[in-house]
């Protein structure tokens, strides 16, 4: 999957934009609230409809504005598209492909995007919540109906918790049933993902000469390890918390306690591995998610990287620009200014270019 032009009206800081990203790396420099995290904010509006940093859409559109728009030309192995997202303030979004009105899930599965933003947490120090949203983004593009099934246990958890503060024994075994049926199949899905993710994940760390000159031995033997989300029989164990679910009013056990775990020998890598590392085997997962993905797809996400810089050292920095140059993604990454002359200082040079914002105006910087 590869980006061709991205343009943009009134969103955030940004008044209007067009630009040809290239190919393989985008730097995007600038100061802050200059606009370069608006920018890979777009994308990922673009095709999800909602952004990685949780802020309302409303939020998104220019102060000085009542509506924004986003276009995006993309296009992979069989085809080239345009999706154009459009909202207005206090007004529903508007997402339309090809110039036909379409669903999130359609630009989502057209435009898949992954997104790290490592100046907050890496996926190791986040909460369960990040790791199970993980696992959710690669089983919905390889189940098409997982989207809804999804939002399926969602109303049948929310059923449920509430026929639990009712203390009704006949309606709460009825919606345990519904809710068990449902379960089995969200969990069966993520299993099967979660092994292809540890499959590629443990084989990109045991076979990459690079990342062996920069980890440890016991932690390039990391793995990692999934939880369902309840113990034994999930029959089994709704039966044993019903009285303790009763009591607090929610539902203890089930899909939406799934969690997954990286460790070595000596234990897990969120309290054995430093800040440096744990952003590098982050990117291994990132990595092993596209492959994943390419085995399905035959082609490869966009990947946009928010705050790279945070809490590496320059010669982890240097592995992980050249597994980048490796990988055949486009990617996309913000940094302040001040940080530029560490990427153009590595041994590795980026395959790419560099560009930066400037109150909310993007420009090439030959550096």
């Amino acid at each position: 999957m590869h980006i061709g032009q991205i343009g943009l009206l009134s969103f955030r800081s940004i008044k209007i934009l067009n630009f040809e990203p290239n190919a393989n790396l985008n730097f995007i420099t600038g100061a802050n609230n200059a606009g370069k995290t608006s920018l890979l904010e777009s994308i990922y509006v673009c095709s999800c409809s909602k952004s990685f940093k949780n802020i309302d859409l409303d939020n998104l559109i220019d102060y000085s504005s009542q509506s924004s728009k986003i276009s995006v030309k993309c296009s992979n192995n069989t085809s080239n598209d345009v999706i154009i997202y459009e909202k207005s303030l206090k007004s529903t979004k508007k997402v339309l492909i090809n110039e036909k009105k379409s669903s999130i899930k359609e630009s989502m599965l057209l435009l898949p995007v992954i997104a790290l933003n490592f100046g907050n947490q890496n996926i190791f120090t986040q909460k369960s919540e990040a790791r199970r949203a993980l696992l959710d983004w690669g089983v919905f593009h390889v189940k098409q109906d997982y989207h809804n099934l999804l939002k399926q246990f969602n109303k049948t958890l929310i059923s449920r918790n509430k026929v639990l503060k009712t203390k009704d024994r006949d309606q709460i075994s009825l919606w345990s049933e519904k809710f068990t049926e449902i379960a089995h199949i969200i969990h069966s899905y993520r299993q099967s993902y979660f092994e292809q993710l540890n499959d590629a994940f443990v084989n990109i760390l045991t076979n990459n000469t690079d990342l062996a000159t920069i980890l440890y031995n016991d932690i390039l033997k990391t793995k990692m390890t999934y939880k369902k989300g309840w113990d034994g029989s999930l029959e089994d164990s709704l039966t044993r918390s019903l009285s303790k679910d009763i009591a607090c009013g929610y539902t203890s056990c089930g899909p939406h306690r799934a969690d997954f775990v990286a460790s070595t020998d000596k234990g897990n890598i969120s309290d054995l591995a430093s800040m440096s590392t744990q952003v590098v085997l982050n990117f291994c997962i990132t990595l092993a998610q596209s492959d994943a993905f390419h085995v399905k797809h035959n082609h490869k996400p966009v990947l946009l990287i928010d705050d790279l810089f945070f809490g590496i050292d320059d010669k982890n920095l240097g592995v992980v620009i050249k597994l980048l140059n490796e990988s055949e993604l486009q990617c996309f990454l913000s940094a302040p200014d001040s940080l530029i002359n560490r990427i153009t200082g590595l041994k590795i040079k980026p395959k790419g270019s560099y560009y930066q914002m400037k109150n909310g105006e993007l420009m090439e910087n030959k550096v």
